[in-house]
C-alpha cells in the first residue's frame, strides 16, 4: 500500500508549504511500516490526516506600505513585478523550517512582507535599496526560500525581494579562467544544465539543490553533497557584486590577493543582513560523469567506520568528493525502506558479523581524470579494508544518488500523518565527534517515542559534519510548544558536547539566540560593527537574523 494524497490548490496554505513536487505526496509501504513500528501506530492512526493546511490563505496583517511607496516599486520594476495579494505575501513569509511549515498548517502567517518585488536588473536593485533606505522600509532578499533556520521571515514587514523571477541567468563563462559569472537568483538545476552543455559542472549539490539558488548558497555558506572534494560554496566563490544601503560592493576576480580582508567573503554567511547579492563569479569544474569512480562499504560498528573515514581523509592519497557514513539507525532504515532487510544478501552479511543495530554504510565517489579517480578509489578500498570494512560494490551508491534529493520531500506526507520530523547539523572535530553522536542519541532516547538518525558528510582532515534527522509523533493540540522544546534541547546538547552552531544551514532567526554565547561577545561586536557600517538603519533582513537586532 502507498499512503498518498493530493490535496493541493493554488490558493491554499498547503500550496505554500509543499516541498518538492507539488503533486507527489506519498510514503512507501516500507517506510510506513517502519514508522508504525517505531511509534506503536496502527493503520488507522497512520492514514488519518493531521493539519493538512488545505484552507485558503487569508492574512490578518494588511500591507502597511503607503500607496506612493507601492507606486514607486511599480514604476521601477513594472506593475506585474509588484505583488501585495495575500497568497504572494504568505508565499514569501517563510522557508522550510519545521516550525514555519507547522504554522502554515495551522493557518498562521506571523511575519509576512508587505509586498513582493521582483527587480529585473542590478540597477533596479540599486534604486530599490536607495529608496528603502530613505523610507526606512525593511528588505528581505529572497531566492528559493529553502532556508531551514527562519532566515527569510519578515517580522518588520517591508518587501521581499524576489531575485528568482528575472535575475536568473548565466552572464558569462570564462573557459580560460575556468569561472562562471551568474546572477544570484539562478536555481541550481538551471545553472548545472547550462554548465554541462559547455562541458563543466558547478560542483555544488546541496540536498535543496532543486529548489535553491546561487545567492542563497552564498548567503548561508552552503555545502553540497560533494563538498569533501569540491569545497563549500565560499571555497568556490571568486568575486561578487552586492547592493548595500551604504552603496555597491563589487570585487574583482583575482586568484588571490593580500589587500586586507577578503571583503567579498563578508557576504558569505551574512544571510541578507548586509545587502543584496546580485551577481557572483564561481569556480567551475570539468564535467566528466563517465570518469566517476564509486564504492560502498559496510562496517560492523559506527566507531570503526568513523576511524576508517578519518584515516582515509588524512592519508593524502587524494580526496573523495562524496564521502558519507550512515550510523546504525540510519543504515537500518535504509536497508528496510530499500527492501534489503531479510534478503539472502542481508542474511549473509549478518553471518559475517554485520548485524542490524550496529552495522554502518559508507559511500564514496571520486571525480576527475579517469586514471586518477580509479587510483584514489583503490587507495580508499585498501584503507577501508584495513579498518575492518567490507567492500559491497557500487550499486548502493548508485541507488543513493538516484534519490539524493528526495528524502527532504518525505517531510510533508509524514507531517500529514502527525509525525514531527526535522533536521539539524553541526561541525565537530574527530576528538569530539563520537561524544556528540552518543549524547544526541541519549537525549532523543530520553523523550517518549522519538527516533534519531545521524550521518556524517562534508569531511575534513580535522573533523566532519554530523547531520541529524529526528522523528516523533506530534503532541496533538500542543504541536508548536512540543517541537520548540524538543529542538531547543537537541541544539543545547550539540553545543554542550563540542559541536558548532551550524556547518552549512546558516543561523537565521532559529539559531540566533545561541550566537553570542557560542561566538563570544567580542565576535558579536565585530559583526555588529560591520552591520552598522553597511546597514546603519537595520533595514536588511532585520528582526534578529544572526542575532543582529
Amino acid at each position: 500500500m502507498i499512503y498518498s494524497d493530493n490535496m493541493d490548490n493554488g490558493n491554499s496554505y498547503r500550496h505554500i508549504l509543499k516541498w518538492g513536487d507539488k503533486h507527489e505526496e506519498s510514503v512507501s509501504h516500507h517506510m510506513a511500516e517502519v514508522i508504525k513500528e517505531k511509534f506503536g501506530l496502527k493503520d488507522e492512526d497512520f492514514s488519518r490526516k493531521h493539519l493538512p493546511g488545505t484552507e485558503s490563505v487569508k492574512l490578518e496583517k494588511p500591507s502597511m506600505l503607503k500607496p506612493a511607496q507601492v507606486d514607486f516599486f511599480k514604476n521601477i520594476c513594472g506593475s506585474e513585478n509588484v505583488k501585495t495579494d495575500d497568497v504572494s505575501r504568505a508565499s514569501f513569509s517563510c522557508g522550510k523550517f519545521y516550525g514555519e511549515l507547522l504554522d502554515l498548517r495551522l493557518g498562521l502567517v506571523p511575519d509576512p512582507p508587505d509586498a513582493v518585488v521582483a527587480p529585473r536588473t542590478h540597477n533596479e536593485v540599486v534604486q530599490i535599496i536607495e529608496f528603502c533606505t530613505a523610507e526606512r522600509i525593511a528588505v528581505v532578499p529572497a531566492g528559493g526560500l529553502s532556508s531551514v533556520t527562519g532566515g527569510v521571515r519578515a517580522p518588520r514587514g517591508g518587501i521581499a525581494l524576489d531575485l528568482t523571477k528575472h535575475l536568473n541567468r548565466v552572464l558569462s563563462v570564462s573557459k580560460i579562467n575556468k569561472t562562471v559569472t551568474v546572477q544570484a537568483g539562478m536555481y541550481g538545476p538551471a545553472l548545472e544544465e547550462e554548465l554541462n552543455r559547455q562541458g563543466y559542472s558547478c560542483g555544488h549539490f546541496p540536498q535543496s539543490f532543486e529548489y535553491s539558488t546561487v545567492g542563497g548558497w552564498i548567503s548561508a555558506r552552503g555545502a553540497g553533497q560533494a563538498s569533501t572534494g569540491y569545497g563549500k560554496i565560499e571555497d568556490m566563490l571568486v568575486s561578487l557584486k552586492a547592493v548595500t544601503p551604504a552603496g555597491v560592493i563589487e570585487t574583482r576576480d583575482y586568484p588571490r590577493t593580500a589587500q586586507g580582508w577578503d571583503l567579498f567573503k563578508v557576504f558569505a554567511g551574512a544571510e541578507g543582513t548586509l545587502g543584496v547579492i546580485t551577481e557572483a563569479t564561481l569556480h567551475m569544474f570539468n564535467y566528466a560523469p563517465a570518469n566517476t569512480a564509486s564504492a560502498a562499504f559496510i562496517f560492523r560498528s559506527f566507531e570503526a567506520a568513523v576511524e576508517a573515514m578519518r584515516m582515509i581523509i588524512q592519508s593524502e592519497c587524494g580526496k573523495p568528493h562524496l564521502f558519507r557514513i550512515s550510523d546504525p539507525d540510519e543504515t537500518d532504515i535504509a536497508f528496510r525502506t530499500g527492501g534489503f532487510s531479510g534478503t539472502l544478501a542481508d542474511r549473509a552479511l549478518q553471518l559475517l558479523g554485520f548485524k542490524p543495530g550496529s552495522r554502518c554504510l559508507m559511500f564514496v565517489t571520486v571525480e576527475g581524470e579517469k586514471d586518477f579517480a580509479r587510483f584514489v578509489i583503490r587507495k580508499i578500498k585498501k584503507k577501508a579494508r584495513a579498518g575492518k570494512g567490507m567492500y559491497i560494490g557500487t550499486s548502493p551508491v548508485s541507488k543513493w544518488l538516484e534519490q539524493r534529493y528526495s528524502s527532504a520531500y518525505l517531510r510533508d506526507p509524514l507531517m500529514d500523518r502527525g509525525i514531527m520530523t526535522d533536521t539539524l547539523e553541526t561541525a565537530v572535530t574527530w576528538e569530539k565527534l563520537l561524544k556528540v553522536w552518543k549524547a544526541t542519541h541519549e537525549y532523543v532516547a530520553s523523550r517518549p517515542r522519538a527516533f534519531l538518525m545521524i550521518h556524517i558528510s562534508h569531511v575534513y582532515e580535522n573533523g566532519a559534519n554530523l547531520y541529524f534527522t529526528f522523528l516523533s509523533p506530534m503532541e496533538k493540540g500542543n504541536e508548536r510548544q512540543d517541537f520548540a522544546g524538543f529542538h531547543r534541547g537537541l541544539v543545547e546538547t550539540i553545543l554542550a558536547h563540542g559541536g558548532s552552531l551550524s556547518h552549512h544551514h546558516g543561523v537565521g532567526r532559529v539559531l540566533a539566540p545561541w550566537m553570542e554565547g557560542h561566538l563570544g561577545k567580542s565576535s558579536m561586536e565585530l559583526l555588529r560593527a560591520v552591520k552598522n557600517h553597511l546597514d546603519p538603519d537595520y533595514i536588511m533582513n532585520p528582526g534578529g537574523t544572526l542575532g543582529l537586532k
